[in-house]
């Protein structure tokens, strides 16, 4: 009854892929969304490095693979203004803004609020589990750019994009657009829209969805469950780090090389944290914490060039996705952690084994709530806490 369930092409009908390293079936994992009545199915990126551990140099290749289709098209003498999308694309987002030289600003939503500070306009992700976005950033730049590019993880059909470009055109920017995601399932419809309001669409992955009322027909498993933790709390160690804090990510941000980007975060991180830096042969984790997910994502690059050492990377995360045993899918345990932000919601981080040493790299002070949860989930699949050292980056 359940041979071949979880192929992609009971899903979609792939039609176009751009990458020359990974096929469509070795980046998406079809998994099954929780408690979310709209749609039963969703897309897992395996090297997005977002809900599945991956290893730094792959998310890279493929980040870079859309960061290339983006070049080839957009001409090099625009002033572009990148825009990621919380929480699933703000790493991507930094990678190409950072790594295209016409690039002069970036910005990224959120759904956190920033006290004392108006964003520059709110809007709603309908399809999503956490609908309200905001933006937030200098308003002046995005009058004056030659070109506003959207990155997102997926484009199911677009009109997340076209409520964003309203929103903005409402108070007055004026611009051509382009989205730029790994996955695009736009029908001949959506296809159609985008064309007409000429808004240029780039991917890795191109394809139709067949259904968008699809059920996962799996058997799901009760939420995991973890030991309480020891008495032994984690390492806190705060980073004085200008280009990546909570400010930095959240109000904008005007172009930096992604060599220059990663050689400075590095050094800041490396100086405060010297006595706690992985010994040979250990295996490492770094986490990354819902929005904010790039810098430790190239932490965890540099720490495994700098140490020759085996680096893991992903992050918490607040979509809820089903856990199951069965055969070929991709997450099987789930641990419910409270928000390092808001002491008053969950999050979420799957498929949690045992590393040597677990870097949690954030840029908030975490509550006590989150530090014992995340202890706790550690500690309960092998990590000893004293090798939990989180990592706060402050401006």
């Amino acid at each position: 009854m359940y041979e071949n369930v979880l192929a992609l092409s009971n899903y979609v009908t792939v039609t176009q892929n751009n990458s020359k390293h990974f096929s469509p079936e070795d980046i998406v994992h079809i998994c099954k969304r929780k408690n979310n009545a709209k749609r039963d199915f969703l897309f897992v990126n395996a090297f997005q490095g977002k809900h599945l551990c991956v290893s730094p140099n792959t998310a890279f290749t493929l980040y870079e693979e859309l960061t290339d289709v983006i070049r080839s098209a957009i001409p090099s003498t625009e002033k572009v203004v990148v825009i990621g999308f919380a929480e699933t694309a703000t790493a991507i987002g930094h990678y190409i803004a950072y790594s295209l030289e016409n690039c002069i600003y970036y910005m990224q939503t959120t759904r956190e609020q920033i006290e004392g500070v108006s964003p520059v306009l709110e809007f709603s992700e309908e399809h999503s589990h956490a609908t309200e976005q905001l933006l937030y950033g200098d308003f002046e730049i995005l009058k004056k750019c030659d070109r506003i590019l959207f990155i997102d993880d997926e484009i199911s059909t677009g009109n997340t994009i076209l409520n964003f470009i309203s929103a903005l055109e409402g108070i007055g920017v004026r611009s051509r657009y382009s989205v730029a995601s790994f996955l695009n399932w736009q029908n001949e419809e959506w296809s159609k829209k985008f064309e007409i309001l000429d808004i240029s669409i780039y991917f890795v992955i191109r394809g139709s969805l067949k259904d968008l009322s699809a059920k996962v027909p799996i058997d799901t498993l009760a939420q995991s469950r973890f030991i309480p933790s020891s008495n032994v709390s984690p390492i806190l160690c705060t980073v004085n780090c200008r280009i990546s804090n909570f400010y930095a990510e959240r109000l904008g941000n005007v172009h930096i090389r992604l060599e220059d980007f990663s050689h400075v975060l590095y050094s800041n991180i490396e100086r405060m944290i010297s006595s706690f830096l992985p010994h040979e042969k250990e295996e490492v984790l770094v986490l990354g914490t819902e929005e904010f997910m790039f810098a430790p994502l190239v932490f965890g690059q540099m720490l495994g060039y700098t140490k020759s050492i085996p680096v893991w990377f992903h992050a918490t995360t607040r979509s809820p996705i089903e856990t199951s045993n069965f055969a070929n899918y991709a997450i099987s345990k789930s641990f419910s952690i409270t928000s390092c932000y808001d002491s008053s919601r969950n999050t979420f981080i799957y498929n949690l084994r045992k590393y040597d040493r677990v870097f949690i790299v954030t840029d908030v002070i975490p509550n006590e709530n989150f530090i014992k949860d995340i202890t706790a989930a550690l500690v309960s699949v092998g990590t000893l806490p004293e090798n939990i050292i989180i990592i706060v980056l402050k401006g």
